[in-house]
């Protein structure tokens, strides 16, 4: 069933829909029944908010609908005061219809058992709740939750606009912290063979080095940390070559030879061996810097103070 359809079939059950949660819902006596229409886990995700008088017999319900409906109930669970279910998403949309119309029946008739007691999901109490959008998820909350997550928000959104970003005091902390990471890679590389992957080390301390003292990081920091990462990890990497090389050559007896030690790295380029395995570890570096570089990204976009609607209802 494609999203278009799932909407226009959950209208003509009783229910509203909500683009942006992706979300189908229905209010009764207090309770709000959700259907998320998940594409990416092909799946119709049921949740309802409740607190239940009688934990067996509601458990005892659950057990029996999901063995009755195994070949599309995936899960039906009561966890965390709150009823879920997954129902599996067909090819055929005539078949996701008539199951979703079978939990949303099962869902009503539990409504109606004087087994569940309407909730907020804050605070847990039996309070009259509306629906908001908060993020992306659709969540029903009571009046008196609602107004101190929006003071909430409101604090975290001007302490988040607010703040100024500062550069030049930024790349000079993300170049100090790369440094000192490029440091204790070199250190490291005489001791114990890494593959290059401490090169996120590098990538890491010049990200923190960023974030502490150009106090705010963005899109174009982040892109700018990842270059000086790249470009310190590449010169970390010749530099432990080469101290690897003068401390064989001190070993042999030959003294401290900088000078012969840059040389004598310089032509080992010229195996092909030496030079795959050096590849190896640039390659295995630089693919953990990236990877940092996407958790980055993520944790900025999921610490992002998360906006909150007006009651939908």
């Amino acid at each position: 069933m494609t999203e278009s359809e799932f909407r226009e079939f959950l209208i003509t059950i009783g229910y509203r829909y909500n683009g942006k949660s992706k979300t189908a819902f229905n209010s009764y006596e207090g309770f709000h029944t959700m259907i998320e229409f998940n594409s990416k886990e092909k799946r119709y995700l049921l949740s309802l908010n409740s607190a239940v008088s009688d934990m067996g017999i509601i458990l005892g319900k659950l057990k029996v609908f999901a063995a009755d409906n195994k070949s599309f109930i995936t899960k039906a669970v009561y966890k965390n005061k709150k009823i879920l279910m997954s129902v599996k998403m067909t090819v055929d949309s005539e078949i996701d219809r008539e199951n979703l119309k079978e939990v949303a029946r099962f869902i009503m008739e539990l409504c109606k058992s004087d087994l569940l007691t309407p909730i907020c999901s804050v605070c847990s109490r039996n309070r009259k709740t509306g629906l908001y959008v908060v993020g992306r998820a659709l969540t029903p909350i009571c009046d008196r939750c609602i107004v101190r997550k929006r003071r909430q928000y409101e604090k975290r959104r001007d302490m988040f606009e607010k703040k100024k970003q500062n550069m030049p005091a930024g790349i000079a902390g993300a170049v100090f912290g790369a440094f000192f990471g490029a440091s204790i890679y070199i250190l490291l590389y005489q001791f114990i063979s890494f593959y290059g992957i401490f090169g996120g080390g590098i990538a890491m301390l010049c990200f923190a080095g960023f974030v502490i003292t150009g106090k705010r990081a963005t899109k174009l920091s982040a892109i700018i940390c990842e270059i000086i990462s790249f470009v310190t990890f590449l010169a970390a990497e010749y530099a432990a070559l080469i101290a690897g090389t003068a401390i064989l050559i001190e070993n042999e007896g030959g003294g401290i030879a900088v000078t012969e030690a840059i040389q004598i790295t310089n032509s080992s380029f010229t195996d092909f061996g030496y030079l795959r395995s050096i590849i190896f570890e640039l390659a295995a570096g630089t693919a953990v810097m990236i990877i940092i570089g996407i958790i980055y990204f993520l944790k900025r976009k999921y610490t992002r103070p998360l906006t909150i609607s007006k009651n939908i209802l």
